[in-house]
C-alpha cells in the first residue's frame, strides 16, 4: 500500500483525540492520501495540526463543555465516513459511539492485546475470551487514572461498546507495545539508548526469549488501511509480521545501528526478580516466557497480515527512535541517571543499579 499516493476515494474522518503518539502519525498519512480529518479534543497541542477543523470538547463526564459541541455538530447534520477512537476509558467509547451511531459509517476503536483474558500458553487469536470486571466497578470508571490491573477489562468493555452501537460496522485493533518516535513512555527507548552507551550491558533472561512490539507508524498505516478497505471486526496489531523477534535480536540490532562496543551479559530472570528487577518495567519490552506470561509475545497475526498489516525493519525503528529522543532531550540522551529511576514511572534501571547487579551475578557464578 503506497500511502503517499492519493486514495481512490477520499474519506471524511473524525478523530477523537489525535494529539498523542499515534494520532499525529495517523493524521499525517491520512492527509497524504487526500483524506479530510476533523479533530475532537480539548484543544491541547492543537498547534500540531492548526489547519485542521477542531471541535473542542471533553469526554470526561461533568467537565464542560463535554460532548456538547459534538452533539451540536451531529444535530446540524454533520456526517463522517469513519470515526477513530483511541480512548483508554470504556465509558468514553460508550458515550461517543452512542452519539455518533447515525452520523458515521464505521467506528474504529484502538484497543489493546491486554484485552485478552489470558496471556499464558497458546497464541491469542481474535475470538479468544477477553478480560472482565464487575458492572459496579466498571460503572465507577470515567477517568484515565484508575487501577491499571483493570486495564484489559476496560479495553474489552470499550470494544463491546463500539460493536454495540455500530453492529457489524466496528473495527477493533488490538496493538501490542507501540514504539518508535514520540514514545514518551520510554518502554522501548531504553534499549537503543543504553546499548549506544556501550560497555557492559545487563541483558535479561536469555537471548532467545521472544518479544514483540510495533512501530506507531505501522499501526497508523494499518488503521488507515482498514478504513479505506472498510474492514470490520477485530485485528491483533503487533509486530514483526512474518518473522520472529527475540530480545537478543533487539539488542544486537541496537548495537549494529549505533556502532557501539556494548557487551551483553545475560542474567537469569529469577536472579533479577530477587533483586527487584522485573520484566517490562525495569527491563523494558521483555517478559520471561513462563507462567501467566508464557504466551504474551506469541499473539497470532494471521488475520491482520491477510488484511494488509506490514511492519518496517527493526533497524529503521531503532535509528529513528534515537534521532527523535536526542532532539526531544535537547541532545542529552545519555543522562540515564536522571532519566531512569528504580521503581519509578520511567522504565529502565540506573547505571549504579546495573553495575551492582552485574557484579553480584558474576560473583555468584564465580566469573571475573
Amino acid at each position: 500500500m503506497m500511502l503517499s499516493r492519493p486514495a481512490s476515494k477520499p474519506l471524511q474522518i473524525l478523530f477523537l483525540g489525535g494529539t498523542g503518539m499515534l494520532g499525529p502519525r495517523f493524521i499525517e498519512i491520512a492527509r497524504a492520501r487526500g483524506h479530510e480529518v476533523t479533530l475532537f479534543n480539548r484543544g491541547a497541542r492543537s498547534e500540531m495540526n492548526p489547519d485542521l477543523e477542531l471541535i473542542e470538547g471533553n469526554r470526561i463526564v461533568g467537565v464542560e463543555p463535554g460532548l456538547g459541541p459534538l452533539q451540536e455538530a451531529v444535530r446540524g447534520g454533520r456526517r463522517w465516513d469513519a470515526v477513530v477512537d483511541t480512548a483508554i476509558v470504556h465509558t468514553w467509547v460508550e458515550h461517543s459511539a452512542a452519539l455518533l451511531k447515525d452520523a458515521a459509517d464505521q467506528y474504529q476503536y484502538i484497543s489493546s492485546l491486554s484485552a485478552y483474558a489470558s496471556t499464558s500458553g497458546k497464541a491469542q487469536r481474535e475470538g479468544d475470551p477477553v478480560a472482565t470486571m464487575p458492572d459496579d466497578v466498571a460503572d465507577g470508571i470515567d477517568r484515565a487514572r484508575y487501577d491499571m490491573s483493570r486495564y484489559g477489562a476496560v479495553k474489552a468493555r470499550g470494544e463491546a461498546a463500539a460493536e454495540r452501537h455500530f453492529p457489524g460496522r466496528a473495527t477493533v485493533l488490538r496493538p501490542g507495545l507501540i514504539v518508535g518516535p514520540r514514545d514518551v513512555t520510554h518502554r522501548f527507548t531504553y534499549w537503543p539508548n543504553r546499548v549506544r552507551e556501550g560497555g557492559a550491558v545487563l541483558a535479561p533472561g536469555a537471548p532467545d526469549h521472544p518479544i514483540r512490539f510495533i512501530d506507531a507508524r505501522d499501526v497508523a498505516a494499518f488503521m488507515l488501511r482498514t478504513l479505506e478497505d472498510r474492514s470490520f471486526g477485530i485485528y491483533n496489531t503487533n509486530g514483526p509480521v512474518g518473522e520472529a523477534m527475540t530480545i537478543g535480536r533487539l539488542l544486537d540490532t541496537c548495537k549494529a545501528v549505533t556502532g557501539s562496543d556494548a557487551e551483553f551479559t545475560w542474567v537469569d530472570a529469577d536472579f533479577l526478580s530477587a533483586r527487584g528487577i522485573n520484566g517490562w518495567v525495569q527491563m523494558p519490552v521483555w517478559l520471561p516466557p513462563v507462567g501467566e506470561y508464557s504466551g504474551f509475545h506469541s499473539t497470532s497475526l494471521e488475520k491482520s497480515a491477510a488484511a494488509g498489516l506490514a511492519t518496517r525493519p527493526l533497524e529503521e525503528t531503532s535509528r529513528d527512535t534515537l534521532a527523535w529522543f536526542d532532539a526531544w532531550r535537547g541532545g542529552d540522551a545519555r543522562a540515564r541517571g536522571e532519566a531512569y529511576a528504580p521503581g519509578g514511572s520511567v522504565p529502565g534501571i540506573t547505571p549504579e543499579q546495573e553495575t551492582e547487579t552485574l557484579e553480584a551475578w558474576r560473583e555468584q557464578r564465580g566469573s571475573p
